[in-house]
Parts: C-alpha cells; sequence; structure tokens
C-alpha cells in the first residue's frame, strides 16, 4: 500500500499521472481534470437523461457535439478541441470521456459532493 502511495505521489510530481486516447488516428493526452476543467465537461454532460450508470449513459449518446466538447474540455480546458474531436467515432470520444473521468478520486469527490450539499443545505434553511 505504502509503495502505491508512494508511486502515485511520484507519478503526479513528475507529471506522469496521465492517459491517453486516440480518436481519429490522433493522440490525446488527458491529465487529471481541475475543477474548470470538470466544470466544462459537467457543462456539457449535465443534460444526459437515463440509467445512472456512466456506461449506459454514454452510450446512449445520439449527439457527438455534447460528447465531444465535454471531452476537449477534459483534455484542454476550453472548446478549442471540438471540431477534431467531433470527426472521430462515438466509441472513440466515449472511451475518451471515460478515461478523462477515471482520473477524478472517487474518494475527493465524494467530499465535495458532501461539502457542496452541506453548504447548499446552511444557505437555504432558514433560521428558526
Amino acid at each position: 500500500m505504502e509503495k502505491n502511495a508512494a508511486k502515485i505521489v511520484s507519478s503526479a510530481v513528475l507529471g506522469m499521472d496521465f492517459r491517453t486516447a486516440v480518436i481519429n488516428g490522433k493522440v490525446y493526452m488527458i491529465y487529471p481534470p481541475t475543477i474548470h476543467k470538470i466544470a466544462g465537461a459537467g457543462y456539457y454532460l449535465s443534460g444526459l437523461k437515463g440509467d445512472n450508470d456512466l456506461d449506459a449513459v454514454l452510450g446512449m449518446m445520439k449527439d457527438m457535439g455534447n460528447a465531444a466538447h465535454a471531452l476537449s474540455y477534459l483534455i484542454n480546458g476550453d472548446d478549442s478541441l471540438f471540431d477534431e474531436l467531433s470527426h472521430g467515432t462515438v466509441e472513440e470520444v466515449v472511451n475518451a470521456l471515460k478515461e478523462g473521468l477515471s482520473l477524478i478520486s472517487v474518494e475527493n469527490f465524494m467530499t465535495l459532493s458532501v461539502s457542496a450539499r452541506n453548504v447548499a443545505n446552511l444557505i437555504a434553511k432558514q433560521k428558526q
């Protein structure tokens, strides 16, 4: 366990913690997303309705636009790669989104989610 933790920290410091995605024959590197990148991708993925299983939700997407926009945010932090990414197959884009989202720590995400919910409750509760 300690060796794994040391390896994770060392790879992060060295910039080695990334995933690669091949879309339309071009290789893209996806680094652990910042809050800005997560928010941008979330903006385009937030309109999805359906199953809670990420594979099923992303697989149901018929509109390549939202997926390409979201992936552009995960890779570059903006929409600049949208045109390039929209020429990839649905499978390539969905797999790249899964890889990018897998870089988000579930533990950190859950902590953030609980904290956001608590803040929202504090703001919305009326004083008695």
